[in-house]
């Protein structure tokens, strides 16, 4: 999706489970996963934190990850980074 005038766009990462049973929610921006890891929480060893990625568009950061959190409530911020109008995602995330 291009930017509008007072739009951002951002490459963005975070952990989550994403798992249906803890609030996470299909958004309407497309993510990759591009690893895991181990739970913090000792509690949980069954489950893994996934590594996720998104192309997302923006008015800020702080829009950006309301973004993420509105759809990843378990979200734990990973990266952010503000990207040009002309940046092309690797062809890892095509």
């Amino acid at each position: 999706m291009k930017p509008t005038e007072q739009e951002l766009r951002y490459w963005i990462s975070w952990y989550s489970g994403n798992y249906e049973d803890e609030g996470c929610t299909k958004p309407p921006f497309k993510f990759w996963v591009s690893g895991y890891r181990e739970r913090n929480n000792a509690e949980d060893t069954y489950r893994d934190d996934c590594t996720l990625c998104a192309e997302i568009t923006a008015i800020s950061e702080s829009e950006a990850w309301k973004m993420v959190s509105k759809h990843f409530p378990d979200y734990e911020e990973r990266f952010i980074h503000s990207k040009s109008g002309d940046w092309v995602r690797s062809d890892r995330f095509k």
